[in-house]
């Protein structure tokens, strides 16, 4: 017998955005002068409540196995955090504690989608969308708008089939910043209620929000909580990536118990510290949140300011996240070529937009500090200038 790989092992592709970081973290350590321009992690320092937390912690020298779904002080926290901002009272059973909200969301595919089942989501979307949904044994169906960078309601109702198990939405949105309006929120919900299908809200960005924005509510809209998925996590809005601690909210009991098996199955449970660290981050002051959106809505008008003098380029001035999604076709139609020519040419790491179901257009991060997003769009900018000129 020959040791060959799985079939799924040889379909699934690796993540875009974890090979760029492994790409530059290795040139850094070469010497080369890499910027950065393609993370998705806030620089800013862990809050102070969760540093404390973590001391704590260690300091007791009690660092065991936690329940498996998460222990009861983080999931009371998580049920505080989604009653201020979902204004909605869901109780214990309906939360998973996972590690990371990328866990928490294969959890849910784990548990809900079967072979053949599809799962509808729009373009540009989150990298890992389409692989998750293949590992989970569904089948991908993305939703390309007709015109931008922003599906209408219409074409998300047009792609639902009788196959179709779930519809997963992501806003505000990586990778354009781009934040769904009431409206549409307000359409998905209704129809997924009417059309007995899990809608997935993926709102791991949803109070980094600029210019005075708001995130719509779909708790708002929603009258069968059964079928909504809430996912969100502490990684994006306090910086703490590395606790990875995400969950799941529905009130669908058997659902979380599902995905809870999943989880138990797999990772067993969370790590102790990131768990208490987390409650800490969400039981505490609460304005690094406000300081970082002030930080990254700055980031943001410099990164937009250098990229002007940039020709032929466009950008959607993003609105939430800490990304633009900008239109590079004018100097090649191949984002993986240019991603990798600016990283050779110029030393700027960037991630390609077929990644995320958009070929032209490159995404570029305002999370480094601003000399690095001054610094990595002129050296773009001298780059492209140097690309053959269309006629």
């Amino acid at each position: 017998m020959s040791l060959l790989l799985s079939t799924r092992a040889t379909q699934i592709g690796d993540s875009p955005t974890l090979k760029i970081n492994a790409t530059a973290r290795a040139l850094k350590a070469a010497g080369k002068p890499v910027i950065h321009l393609g993370g998705g992690e806030p620089t800013i320092p862990a809050p102070q409540s969760a540093v404390d937390a973590i001391v704590q912690k260690a300091n007791s020298r009690k660092i065991k196995y936690t329940p498996s779904s998460g222990t009861p002080e983080l999931k009371q926290a998580v049920l505080n955090y989604t009653k201020t901002h979902y204004n909605y009272t869901f109780d214990k059973s309906h939360v998973l504690i996972s590690a990371g909200a990328k866990q928490a969301l294969f959890n849910f595919l784990l548990a809900a989608v079967e072979p053949g089942d599809e799962v509808v989501f729009p373009a540009p979307f989150w990298v890992s969308y389409p692989e998750m949904v293949k590992l989970a044994g569904g089948t991908p169906v993305v939703v390309k708008p007709a015109q931008g960078l922003r599906v209408t309601a219409d074409e998300i109702f047009k792609a639902v089939t009788p196959k179709t198990k779930a519809i997963i939405l992501n806003s505000p949105c990586n990778p354009a910043g781009h934040i769904f309006s009431a409206d549409f929120i307000q359409q998905i919900v209704q129809f997924a209620e009417e059309k007995q299908i899990f809608l997935v809200m993926d709102d791991i960005y949803h109070q980094l929000v600029f210019d005075g924005a708001k995130t719509p509510n779909p708790c708002a809209f929603a009258k069968d909580f059964n079928n909504l998925v809430l996912i969100n996590g502490v990684s994006k809005l306090y910086g703490l990536t590395g606790l990875r601690i995400g969950w799941a909210v529905c009130e669908n009991k058997e659902l979380i118990a599902a995905m809870g098996k999943m989880q138990a199955q797999s990772t067993s449970c969370n790590s102790d510290l990131s768990e208490c660290a987390a409650a800490a981050a969400l039981n505490g002051p609460q304005d690094c949140v406000q300081e970082l959106c002030t930080i990254l809505e700055d980031n943001r008008n410099t990164l937009l300011a250098e990229l002007a003098q940039i020709p032929h380029i466009h950008v959607e001035k993003p609105q939430a996240t800490f990304y633009s999604f900008v239109d590079f076709s004018y100097y090649s139609q191949d984002s993986n070529a240019l991603a990798a020519y600016l990283l050779e040419k110029a030393l700027v790491a960037v991630v390609p937009g077929r990644a995320f179901g958009a070929e032209g257009y490159l995404r570029i991060s305002f999370c480094a500090d601003k000399a690095s997003i001054i610094e990595g769009v002129r050296r773009i900018a001298r780059a492209v200038a140097d690309l053959p000129r269309k006629n």
